[in-house]
């Protein structure tokens, strides 16, 4: 599904390149610790180039830089730390609509799940960090 593309709608993933639906994304509260957004990678995305030639799939790294791209647009000096988990359940063709979900879990990780039409896609698990003056803090 192709849609149309309005850069009054539409910010550009820093790292990602995915095309970030800002007014998709929620506002963290200690009431709400989740994210939520929308996002999609156009067919003309760089990394659909050569993954693979013919039948262009959507590089796994690349679930987690969109993930990131959204964290900080909350929270702009975290790091990344690890990848406890990836799942990759079905791949992600050009120009369809990702709905990412994020929830902070007690133990400081990220929980992630990205879908596509109602459809789970990946399920992630990543370990943050916030990069102030003094050592790495976990959120």
């Amino acid at each position: 599904m192709s849609i149309p593309l309005d850069a009054a709608t539409y910010i550009l993933g820093t790292c990602s390149g995915a095309h970030i639906m800002p007014h998709g994304i929620t506002p963290v509260t200690p009431a709400s610790p989740r994210v939520s957004a929308r996002a999609l990678f156009p067919a003309h995305h760089v990394g659909f180039k050569g993954h693979f030639p013919g039948n262009p799939l959507l590089p796994g790294f690349l679930h987690i830089e969109l993930v990131l791209d959204i964290l900080h647009s909350h929270f702009p000096h975290l790091e990344l730390l690890a990848v406890r988990s990836a799942k990759f359940l079905r791949p992600i063709l050009p120009d369809e609509i990702i709905d990412v979900n994020l929830s902070f879990e007690a133990d400081g990780s990220v929980a992630v799940e990205l879908h596509v039409s109602g459809t789970a896609v990946s399920e992630l698990v990543l370990e943050i960090s916030t990069a102030a003056s003094g050592p790495a803090q976990k959120l």
